[in-house]
């Protein structure tokens, strides 16, 4: 089997596109920012700021809070 040259992406890149206007209108619908998370890893906490992709306020307490359900809830 021969591959072809070049290929031909017009078709992944409709669907793409297609997905991506999808998502734009999803996230139009609300504003993430303020929301509350568990903390993250200080590593992890690190990465994400250098990217400035956070939304989310992280929160210890929350993620105390967590901590202490899946505690509870996974008792074995």
């Amino acid at each position: 089997m021969t591959v072809p040259r070049e290929l031909d992406l017009t078709d992944l890149r409709r669907v793409w596109d297609a997905r991506r206007k999808a998502m734009q209108e999803i996230l139009r619908r609300f504003d993430p920012r303020g929301m509350r998370r568990p903390a993250r890893d200080a590593t992890e906490r690190a990465w994400i700021a250098e990217r400035g992709q956070s939304w989310f306020v992280e929160d210890e307490a929350c993620a105390s809070a967590a901590r202490a359900y899946y505690e509870r809830r996974y008792r074995r």
